[in-house]
C-alpha cells in the first residue's frame, strides 16, 4: 500500500472555504483546481485499500461496541435481578422480624400475666400463713416449761 500525505481536517476546511469564497465574502470567479497528475490505477487501488481498511476498522469498532452494549445490558439485567432478589429478601426479613416481635410481645405479656398471678397467689398464701399462725397462737397456749415443772413439785 502506498503512503499518502495526510491532510489535517482544519487545513482541508480552510482550503475548501478559500476555494468557495473570495476575500470579500462574495462568490469567487471561476476557480479551477488543477491536479498535478491524473490519478493512476495504483492510486485508485491504494485509495480502495484504504477505504476497505477504514470500513473494516469501522465494522470492528461497531462490533466491539455492540458486544460491549450486550455485556452492559446483561450486567444491567443481572443487577436488576439481584436488586429484586435483595428487595424480596429484605421484605421477607422485615416480615419475619415483625412476626418475631409480635410473638415476643405475646410471650412477654403472658409471662407478665403469670408473674402477676404468682404474686397474687404468694400474697394470698402469706395471708393464709399469717392467719394460721395467729390461730395456732390464739388456740394453743403453750406454757413455759418452768411453770409446768413448778406446778408438779419437782
Amino acid at each position: 500500500m502506498e503512503q499518502s500525505r495526510r491532510i489535517e481536517p482544519d487545513r482541508l476546511r480552510e482550503a475548501l472555504d478559500a476555494a468557495v469564497s473570495s476575500e470579500d465574502g462574495t462568490a469567487p470567479e471561476a476557480k479551477v483546481v488543477v491536479l498535478q497528475s491524473p490519478p493512476t490505477a495504483a492510486k485508485w487501488s491504494s485509495l480502495l485499500e484504504r477505504v476497505r481498511g477504514a470500513a473494516h476498522y469501522i465494522r470492528a469498532v461497531e462490533d466491539r461496541a455492540q458486544d460491549y452494549e450486550l455485556r452492559v445490558q446483561d450486567l444491567v439485567d443481572q443487577v436488576r435481578a439481584d436488586l429484586r432478589e435483595a428487595d424480596a429478601k429484605v421484605r421477607a426479613a422485615e416480615q419475619r422480624t415483625d412476626e418475631v416481635q409480635a410473638q415476643a410481645t405475646t410471650l412477654i405479656r403472658a409471662a407478665e400475666e403469670r408473674a402477676r398471678a404468682a404474686e397474687e397467689r404468694a400474697a394470698s398464701a402469706e395471708e393464709w400463713l399469717r392467719r394460721i399462725a395467729e390461730t395456732i397462737e390464739s388456740e394453743f397456749v403453750v406454757e413455759p416449761i418452768s411453770r409446768r415443772n413448778g406446778a408438779t413439785g419437782t
